[in-house]
């Protein structure tokens, strides 16, 4: 298929992607489902308390308070009402797609508005942005504060000042970690450059500075890294959790990127048997993606099996792609915006190391506006392209059924 026409046809596809979520969440039940009702509960509590420490300790879920800040502004139009809450997820997605198309295009790319469209082939993204839930928010922040950090380095590029450019993506990326906590690893994003570049030495100084400034505050009053309302959670680290997100995230590179030669064969083959074989040394680990649809229609047995086969795919998946991640960002090292991109996707994808209670593919999710800039370099369209588009968005359209349905 010539790239011009796959392009357009992805391009349709996507069109038709994105008016099916706003059909689901336009026809989603009239109540608040899964973990809606802890983060929903946000703006009531704003209310009650204003901003003040008691809000601030009183949050009934595991993440700060940008939730209740941003449904404050909407309230007028959703009246806290659940379908009008997701719309408003959903009008946050197309934000954060405006803004990556906008840096694409910026970058002289023809297929910067599919590219930013292409939001939807990640099928996590159905769930965050067709439900009440919390990592929209936070998104909309992280990806302006990624766009500002990229000004500033393509100002480098031509020899420009970048230190207004890093404050204000410092800014951006501070508040975006009162949304979502892991975003916090990010800070270290310029530091990395500044390694390359030693122009960046004060610029990174500074961010790091000003995203802690605007962080810290928030863990002081909750005297951790979480509200008092989950401070028996389990702390500590899991390895695990971090492999199986890289593996997810893996999966959604190709639904983005389809290509298959990432690795030489033999590393590829020889990282798979290591991975599985110390799977099953150190106990089967098991994994059910999409559970709320497979439980539908698989049958116990079925299911089980279905879990095994994932635990494994899914640690190789996460092994295979840490290396190829880390040999993408070495083999474009010189490029400063290459390395802040893959570097940020990075640290995302494997933030769910430092989660050890539980996993969820919507924290690999948050990692989307990086998913989707390091995509898109090794992009080429054709049939494949098409079709793991049209998986892509099958799968997230399946997810978010399944949710609404239970």
């Amino acid at each position: 298929m010539p790239s011009q026409i796959a392009r357009r046809v992805t391009g349709g596809l996507l069109v038709l992607a994105f008016l099916a979520l706003v059909m689901l969440v336009a026809t989603s039940p009239h109540r608040f489902l899964y973990d809606e009702p802890f983060f929903a509960n946000y703006v009531p509590l704003l209310h009650q308390y204003g901003l003040t420490t008691e809000f601030m300790n009183s949050l009934t879920g595991t993440v700060g308070p940008l939730y209740a800040f941003v449904h404050l502004v909407f309230e007028p139009f959703t009246q806290l009402q659940p379908v009008r809450m997701r719309l408003v997820n959903v009008l946050l997605l197309v934000t954060v797609a405006w803004m990556l198309a906008a840096w694409l295009k910026r970058q002289k790319g023809s297929d910067y508005g599919v590219a930013g469209c292409s939001v939807l082939v990640v099928p996590m993204t159905w769930v965050l942005a067709g439900m009440a839930l919390s990592e929209m928010p936070a998104l909309v922040f992280v990806t302006l504060s990624l766009y500002l950090q990229l000004r500033g380095l393509e100002s480098l590029e031509r020899g420009r000042p970048v230190l207004v450019w890093f404050v204000a993506s410092a800014v951006f990326l501070g508040i975006a970690v009162w949304g979502r906590q892991p975003y916090l690893l990010l800070s270290g994003v310029p530091v990395l450059a500044a390694l390359q570049d030693r122009r960046l030495r004060i610029p990174a100084l500074i961010f790091v500075g000003a995203v802690m400034a605007l962080a810290i505050p928030l863990f002081i009053i909750w005297k951790g890294l979480v509200p008092p309302s989950h401070h028996h959670v389990q702390q500590g680290l899991s390895p695990t959790h971090g492999l199986i997100s890289l593996g997810y995230t893996g999966i959604c590179f190709l639904l983005l990127a389809p290509r298959f030669k990432w690795l030489p064969l033999k590393v590829s083959i020889g990282l798979v048997m290591l991975t599985v074989a110390a799977n099953a040394s150190l106990g089967a680990f098991v994994l059910y993606p999409v559970r709320s649809v497979v439980d539908r229609y698989l049958p116990p047995s079925a299911v089980s099996a279905y879990g095994s086969l994932c635990g494994s795919l899914f640690l190789s998946c996460g092994v295979v792609f840490l290396v190829t991640l880390l040999r993408i960002i070495w083999g474009g090292r010189e490029d400063l915006i290459r390395v802040t991109v893959n570097a940020g996707l990075l640290c995302v994808a494997a933030s769910p190391t430092f989660v050890a209670h539980q996993y969820s593919s919507r924290y690999t999710a948050m990692s989307l506006p990086y998913l989707i800039l390091a995509a898109q370099p090794w992009r080429d369209w054709g049939l494949k392209t098409v079709i793991t588009a049209s998986v892509g968005c099958g799968v997230g359209f399946l997810s978010l059924l399944g949710y609404f349905s239970q």
